[in-house]
């Protein structure tokens, strides 16, 4: 029923826009194209998607011409994806939040030590389970994900014991996230989640109301965790994504030379932001390390291993059958399983 109400939509507003030219067809001379995000002016997605802006306008000489859209200025996440739905919005730089949102079947994505690097999520993102969520919201939701960009991985950070392996976890109040993913993932590696918003975590730190939190350096840095905080684990148990969108009716408004223009700059544009991001991680780790915070090695192994043996039993009832394992096992031998 919603797909059938969605195509009808879709055709509406293609008819609208085209009646009052401003969505030009396959062929026309201009198009003026939004593409919006929830983060501020600045850092690696913002300086990425400039980058992108500019080599569309050069590449098509002038003839798309995108305006960027930052800080929720077109409205906040979930606003902004259905726009995509509705056309309101042309185009999207996400989270994978929006998996979570309209399939949560899918939520292994989200998954801490899923990854295990970078070209392993590239593979992930790029393979058989990357490909089942883009056709999900394509043919469903009239999105279309044109690329996969790379965040900064999140780290655990402690007040006042170093954690190298999980049984150093045992007992530890650490602060995460309101998400079951997050909460069970945590109590399973032994600690002691205690769901706190971010706005409230420098305070909980502080007091001594939690011991630890996760998050990405950017986070970490910038929320002032740092200053009590001791020890920055190089866990980077979560290698985050971000998903970068288009209208389904935008796209097909386009030549296919327009087309394939945009597939090429969005690419480049996500290679650059990996470089940047790597970056800033650098900039803000010598910042912490200035501040006298010790960075602490981990047994990541070690930690990934305990959830791949318990974490598909929590999630049975909501994650799709064998889509973890997908995710885990791509171009990788299969892990062994913990001897104990």
């Amino acid at each position: 029923m919603f797909r059938n109400i969605l195509l009808i939509v879709i055709v509406v507003i293609s008819l609208v826009m085209i009646g009052m030219g401003l969505s030009g067809q396959p062929g026309d001379s201009s198009h003026q194209l939004r593409l919006a995000y929830v983060t501020p002016p600045q850092g690696p997605l913002h300086e990425a998607a400039q980058f992108f802006v500019k080599e569309v306008y050069a590449k098509t000489s002038g003839r798309i011409d995108i305006k960027l859209y930052p800080s929720a200025q077109l409205g906040k996440g979930r606003e902004l994806v259905e726009g995509l739905m509705i056309g309101s919005v042309d185009m999207t730089i996400e989270g994978g939040a929006p998996i979570g949102w309209y399939y949560p079947q899918y939520g292994a994505f989200e998954a801490p030590f899923a990854f295990r690097d970078f070209a392993h999520m590239d593979q992930v993102l790029n393979g058989r389970a990357g490909e089942i969520v883009k056709n999900a919201f394509l043919k469903e939701r009239g999105i279309r994900i044109l690329d996969w960009w790379h965040r900064g991985p999140r780290y655990l950070t402690t007040s006042k014991k170093k954690v190298e392996k999980p049984e150093d976890l045992e007992g530890l109040k650490l602060r995460v996230p309101e998400l079951r993913t997050y909460i069970e993932s945590w109590r399973l590696l032994g600690a002691n989640p205690t769901p706190i918003t971010l706005s409230e975590a420098f305070t909980s730190l502080k007091l001594g109301v939690v011991e630890g939190q996760e998050n990405p350096l950017e986070t970490i840095y910038t929320s002032s965790f740092h200053e009590v905080q001791k020890y920055v684990m190089r866990t980077e148990h979560l290698l985050g994504f971000y998903m970068i969108s288009i209208s389904e009716v935008t796209y097909q408004s386009l030549s296919k030379a327009d087309q394939q223009i945009l597939q090429d700059s969005i690419k480049q544009a996500g290679k650059l932001e990996h470089e940047l991001m790597l970056k800033y991680e650098k900039q803000y780790e010598d910042l912490m390390k200035q501040a006298g915070v010790e960075f602490v090695e981990v047994d990541r192994e070690a930690f990934r291993r305990r959830l791949v043996n318990t974490l598909p039993e929590v999630f049975k009832d909501e994650w799709a059958s064998g889509f973890y394992e997908l995710i885990i096992n791509s171009g990788f031998p299969k892990p062994k399983k913990e001897t104990k």
